[in-house]
């Protein structure tokens, strides 16, 4: 898998009108030629056998901010190519500094029926801004009006013509004044999928799969397949599958008007299924934007072919806890691990509140490593407190009980809990468990050298707690008022009993968790900051 750093993509359509101007001239009356009015209807000529004009996404040029100085274009009448050609498109200069053309003695043609072929937009340098698409390509289900276009010139009218061009940007599009230009912006949005697959025994793997997206009957993306193979560790992974998808202001905000279906396929050598699985739906806009993670990335939707969670038998991928030797398991090394020994963490915890974060924090929590140790299924386990308080009053107190074995995993245990109502007062123990006591079993708090796509459960104790957690990412840079931290680790942990929800948990080496934000329906509704360390020893 891979966290994709998100530039938004937008479709900038352009609505350019060639136009013809009729200009007095003193003491000379000069007869005019008729008036020729211009006008388009969208159709498919003759030019399907002609590949070498299909288009592709990595035709479109990137958005820029220079300046529009000329258009290349053909026009053909039949076969005929009446201004330009493939090799040498006819050039019209734009007025200095305008968004229209120059008036050209070359763009006056007789009446008749015509063909837009090919229309682009140049910066002085010839550097490509703006490219019309073209019926026959990629982008043309994009595009209301993708060439080749009919022109109709008939007498005593006035010329006039639209032609759709695109670009990506990055940014959002500026409107600027009509200026013989229309201007409509259309965003692209980067929507991605994650896959496992489960085998009867309850195993996890990462899926190898194909995608159709489709808007109506109008097919997208057909028979598209996710990266999948072995790392350098001889580990298999899969990349989470991106689609470009667009925005369409027809429709509702949360009007599902996008259609997917995935397909699970084979993967030789990790796994073999005996019959076809499909899983489908529907996407509005509000779906593609929930997504969304700050400005620059976008979560994947993970889709789970044959998982249930909450099966009576640990899955075949729990940790196997009798292969694991433990000769010094206190010696804590992980990376990723704080707080170190002598060290308290406090964080402090904000509840989103319509999307937006409160100026003061719901809760404060402290973490630190205790002098005590707990042994555990024989093993040597840390104590490692952590407790929260809301206004001065401590509501939950947890000792989590933690080892790491000789290859460096770090081994969760299991946790004594003990809840407060808000007035200090004992509630309970719900959520305690013990690994080795009522077929309770230990899984990875953090694995050793983790990886993208890499998928270990966390704890297993059959209905209580299944919790498991996937690496999305190794090597994000996450800024906070504590400074900048680079290849920090990135995990996304789910507990299968609260549908729709999870947390994405940030860990920089040599410091350990410094964030973590929590989802529900794939909305952001809290974030734990670290706010500070502090020195006892």
């Amino acid at each position: 898998m891979k966290n994709y750093n998100l530039q938004q993509v937008c479709i900038m359509l352009f609505l350019l009108f060639f136009f013809s101007c009729s200009r007095e001239e003193s003491e000379t009356t000069i007869q005019q030629e008729e008036p020729v009015q211009l006008r388009f209807n969208t159709v498919l000529l003759d030019m399907m056998n002609r590949s070498s004009q299909k288009q592709s996404i990595s035709d479109i040029p990137n958005c820029s901010d220079d300046t529009p100085f000329y258009v290349e274009i053909i026009i053909m009448q039949g076969d005929t190519e009446m201004l330009g050609d493939p090799t040498t498109p006819f050039r019209a200069d734009l007025e200095p500094g305008q968004l229209f053309t120059k008036d050209i003695p070359q763009l006056k043609l007789p009446p008749g029926t015509y063909g837009l072929d090919h229309f682009a937009v140049y910066t002085e340098a010839g550097e490509l801004l703006w490219l019309a698409p073209r019926i026959d390509g990629d982008m043309a289900a994009y595009s209301d009006s993708p060439l080749p276009m009919s022109i109709e010139l008939m007498a005593g009218t006035k010329p006039y013509m639209d032609v759709p061009v695109l670009c990506y940007d990055n940014r959002d599009v500026n409107e600027y004044g009509y200026l013989f230009f229309e201007l409509d912006a259309i965003p692209l949005f980067q929507y991605c999928f994650f896959a496992n697959y489960c085998d009867d025994n309850g195993r996890h793997y990462p899926a190898r799969y194909a995608v159709e997206i489709s808007i109506g009957d109008n097919i997208l993306y057909e028979e598209e397949i996710n990266v999948t193979g072995t790392n350098e560790n001889g580990e298999y992974y899969a990349d989470p599958l991106c689609v470009v998808l667009p925005h369409l202001e027809i429709y509702d905000d949360d009007e599902e008007y996008i259609d997917y279906t995935l397909t699970l396929l084979e993967w030789e050598g990790v796994y073999s299924i005996e019959e076809q699985v499909e899983i489908s739906g529907s996407l509005s806009r509000e779906d593609i934007e929930d997504q969304f993670e700050g400005d620059e990335n976008v979560e994947y939707e993970h889709v789970f072919f044959n998982c249930d969670a909450g099966d009576s038998e640990p899955p075949e991928d729990l940790p196997d806890i009798e292969e694991a030797v433990f000769s010094d398991p206190t010696n804590i090394t992980n990376p990723y691990y704080g707080p170190p020994a002598g060290h308290i963490y406090e964080y402090q915890g904000y509840e989103l509140e319509d999307g937006e974060q409160p100026d003061e924090p719901s809760e404060v929590i402290f973490i630190e490593r205790k002098t005590e140790t707990k042994v555990v299924m024989g093993v040597t386990t840390i104590i490692q407190r952590n407790y929260v308080m809301e206004d001065g009053v401590i509501i939950e107190d947890t000792d989590d009980w933690l080892a790491q074995d000789d290859d460096g995993n770090l081994w969760y245990f299991g946790e004594d809990s003990k809840n407060y109502d808000e007035e200090g007062n004992f509630i309970d123990n719900e959520g305690s468990w013990e690994a080795g006591v009522d077929g309770a079993l230990p899984g990875y708090w953090l694995p050793a050298d983790p990886f993208v796509g890499q998928f270990y459960y966390q704890e297993w104790y059959a209905g209580e707690a299944e919790d498991f957690a996937e690496v999305i990412a190794i090597d994000e840079t996450v800024i906070t008022d504590l400074g900048t931290f680079e290849n920090v680790l990135v995990t996304r942990d789910v507990n299968p009993f609260e549908e729709d929800v999870y947390e994405l948990k940030y860990y920089a080496p040599g410091i350990g968790l410094i964030l973590e934000e929590k989802y529900e329906e794939d909305e952001l509704v809290e974030v734990v900051y670290l706010t500070g360390i502090i020195v006892i020893d």
